[in-house]
């Protein structure tokens, strides 16, 4: 991969990850997305970096993007160009302008290993001189907190992603939105759009010092099988008095806040091995509390719809299209297997009424159907 003509920062530090199997080394001369990264991450932190799948690394520059392959990566000449922004040269991709991320550029390279280098430009407002200082000054003592709020985007393009699509071409593991919670030898599936409700119902679940977490907002599904995408919890006070104080009290506070007046929080146990499906839910707000069996049909319809309007799956599956491009590596049929898994496996319409006692659905409906007694097959 081509080299910026910008000199990279001295002090580049060097965080080592391993997510399912994939091997992540992540450098920069950013210190504080490193730090917190080694927060958002630690349960998957490791000192081995010889073996990484995915290497990236993150410039942080403080001004607006350059327009040019030259300005943004020191590039001269390309191959291919399948899109406006997006410039191809044998196994290397520059991505000059990612839609709605328009602050990072990607440089992305394929030799079995995956190198990926992010150059995100912190602006805080559209242009740039003097408009921009007088921003800065204005805003000079909650710079701190401007920064961090950018972190966890580029945590999903320089880690997430990448395992992610790892995942996807070399093991057949798909993205669905959503989250999953073990009870006994089987998951609940917490699948819908934005909003539904379906964190604060997985989360409701570990009042239940018999069930264990999987993951609250994305989860990855082979076969008939179920397995986390591990993320922090990011619960405000109104979803923490939902969840009750019993499954409260297995959340971890990680001293984290972020927007929204959200805190984040780890869970005291979370379940990384696969683990097979016993029900899935497609979750929706409704004005009262009902519970209904859908074909598999229905269901896949409802899953891929959540898909498609979660922006965290809709990221995922451009940057895949365009790894796909440099890598030739064969794309997985996902809404086969996705059918698949839903004719094995018994699918219900959850509406969650207004005001509704979560840990009360849960016992009422996600539990028995648990219990085996729906499976089809």
């Amino acid at each position: 991969m081509s080299q910026s003509k910008q000199p990279r920062p001295s002090s580049v530090e060097s965080v080592s990850l391993s997510l399912h199997g994939v091997g992540v080394l992540v450098t920069s001369g950013q210190p504080a997305f490193l730090e917190y990264l080694r927060t958002a991450m630690a349960p998957f932190l490791t000192d081995d970096d010889q073996d990484a799948a995915v290497r990236s690394h993150l410039d942080w520059v403080d001004g607006a993007p350059g327009q040019s392959l030259a300005e943004a990566f020191g590039v001269q000449s390309w191959e291919r160009r399948p899109d406006r922004d997006l410039y191809l040269d044998g196994r290397s991709a520059y991505w000059l302008r990612i839609d709605d991320f328009t602050d990072l550029q990607l440089a992305a390279s394929f030799d079995g290993t995956l190198s990926l280098r992010g150059r995100y430009h912190f602006n805080l407002g559209a242009g740039s001189g003097a408009m921009e200082r007088v921003r800065r000054m204005r805003w000079a003592g909650d710079m701190t907190r401007l920064r961090a709020r950018r972190f966890s985007t580029l945590l999903y393009y320089l880690v997430y992603y990448p395992v992610l699509w790892w995942l996807s071409r070399y093991k057949g593991w798909h993205l669905l939105h959503g989250g999953a919670v073990r009870l006994g030898t089987e998951a609940a599936v917490f699948a819908g759009m934005p909003g539904c409700g379906k964190s604060t119902l997985a989360v409701s679940m570990l009042a239940d010092p018999a069930c264990s977490m999987l993951s609250d907002n994305l989860v990855l599904f082979r076969a008939s099988e179920v397995r986390a995408c591990p993320e922090l919890l990011l619960l405000d006070q109104s979803s923490l008095e939902m969840v009750g104080e019993a499954a409260a009290a297995r959340l971890h506070g990680t001293g984290e806040s972020r927007i929204f007046e959200r805190e984040a929080y780890r869970p005291d146990d979370v379940v990384l091995a696969p683990v097979r499906a016993g029900a899935v839910f497609s979750i929706e707000r409704a004005a009262r509390t009902q519970c209904a069996q859908l074909d598999a049909r229905q269901a896949a319809r409802r899953l891929l719809a959540g898909n498609i309007m979660a922006k965290e799956v809709r990221r995922l599956t451009i940057m895949s299209e365009v790894l796909d491009l440099i890598s030739d590596m064969p794309v997985p049929d996902a809404g086969a297997d996705l059918a698949s898994l839903l004719t094995i496996t018994p699918a219900y319409q959850l509406g969650i009424g207004e005001g509704a006692d979560f840990a009360a659905v849960a016992r009422e409906y996600v539990v028995p159907a648990l219990s085996g007694n729906g499976r089809r097959g």
